[in-house]
């Protein structure tokens, strides 16, 4: 069966995760689909029911993971390797892979190497069809190039949320459709009871820990890593007394491109540093359904903390405030750099109003959740009917 819709990735987790079920569901209405890897562009490997698009993997990771392929050294927008490896490897692969695709959906459209892909599509008369990849939200230098969302055909947007970012943004209103997000359909809190209590055994935690939920706040513009770590001093420093007063452990998540080792030197010289505890190894999700509370920085573990009817806190970031707008919607607990002790306390014991609203936030931020993926798949059939 001819392929007639393309799925391009460069993440083989949360990328994969959100568009495989929408190829299942399509592939049961008789549409064949295929799911292309670039994720050795990344230095990653291309999992199992994908096909790999590069045949040698250029940036093979050992140890610490490099950060996303537009921020790692020497892989600037319009640097010389990006150019070359562009049109030398992967324009020649695409018009192989995707010469009878009629639809190319992709997770960003303005960072290489999609907005080359999707200039090179749209020239043939391909529709392309943007799968929102995360949580949105204007960044302090702007986002680097083209506006997110603004080159292709389609963008399929998480939420009224989502809807509302692109749309301030410049995205034409007529391009967008709110279908959810697909990655999240089928997430189950109570599936992850397991999880969470191995998580807690392996760590020896006697009870449910204060998880700080990390994330590389200094790639989006936030000044460096140094501010981001100084801010989870600050927390172990203004925390100290409560959290020592009634026996919480704190549990340390970091994002895949952050260095677990930062966060050991700023624990060790706290004065909590035997209750805190890393988990670089462990599920976010078990971490969060472990967890009384959760803090966060800008990403979208808030949002999923909330599907887990965990209270959030978002620390302000100094000069920036609350990046995406949990705070700004009532979902979470502001936690203010001159206030940090007592804003962590109303985090521990939030008001009923805060949990009212996170889950007004749910419903604002991920449309009609369990049914994603057909109204993605939907969306993709439309245009496929447009294009053929």
């Amino acid at each position: 069966m001819t392929v007639s819709i393309a799925f391009v990735f460069t993440n083989p987790k949360h990328h994969l995760e959100m568009m495989a079920p929408v190829a299942a569901e399509l592939r049961s209405r008789g549409i064949a689909c295929d799911l292309l890897s670039l994720a050795e562009l990344r230095g990653l490997e291309t999992p199992a029911g994908a096909r790999r698009v590069i045949p040698l993997n250029l940036r093979k990771r050992r140890g610490q993971p490099a950060l996303a392929s537009e921020h790692a050294v020497g892989w600037s927008r319009g640097s010389i390797a990006k150019r070359a490896v562009w049109s030398l490897v992967l324009a020649p692969a695409m018009r192989v892979l995707l010469r009878h695709a009629r639809v190319v959906v992709v997770p960003n459209d303005a960072v290489y190497p999609y907005s080359e892909l999707v200039a090179a599509m749209r020239a043939r008369g391909v529709a392309t069809v943007l799968m929102q990849e995360g949580i949105r939200f204007p960044l302090p230098d702007g986002y680097r190039g083209p506006q997110y969302g603004a080159a292709v055909d389609v963008v399929c947007a998480w939420g009224e949320g989502s809807r509302d970012y692109f749309v301030a943004s410049g995205v034409a209103p007529r391009v967008i459709e709110v279908t959810g997000a697909p990655r999240l359909d089928t997430l189950d809190p109570g599936a992850w009871r397991d999880g969470a209590a191995a998580l807690l055994a392996r760590h020896k935690l006697a009870t449910a820990p204060l998880a700080f939920l990390s994330n590389p706040i200094e790639i989006q513009g936030y000044g460096d890593k140094r501010i981001k770590l100084d801010l989870f001093a600050r927390v172990l420093a203004e925390a100290a007394p409560l959290l020592r007063a009634r026996g919480i452990p704190v549990l340390v998540k970091n994002h895949a491109h952050e260095d677990p080792a930062d966060f050991r030197r700023v624990a060790d010289a706290s004065p909590i540093a035997d209750l805190v505890t890393l988990a670089p190894e462990a599920s976010i999700f078990a971490a969060i359904a472990a967890s009384r509370a959760a803090i966060v920085l800008t990403s979208t573990v808030g949002l999923e903390s909330l599907v887990f009817d965990r209270p959030i806190g978002v620390l302000e970031i100094p000069g920036h405030g609350y990046a995406f707008e949990y705070v700004q919607q009532g979902a979470a607990t502001p936690l203010r750099h001159d206030a940090l002790a007592r804003d962590i306390e109303q985090l521990l014991a939030p008001p009923a109003e805060r949990r009212t609203a996170g889950e007004a936030f749910i419903r604002r931020h991920l449309h009609d959740r369990g049914r994603a993926r057909y109204h993605v798949a939907a969306v993709l059939e439309r245009a496929l009917a447009r294009h053929t």
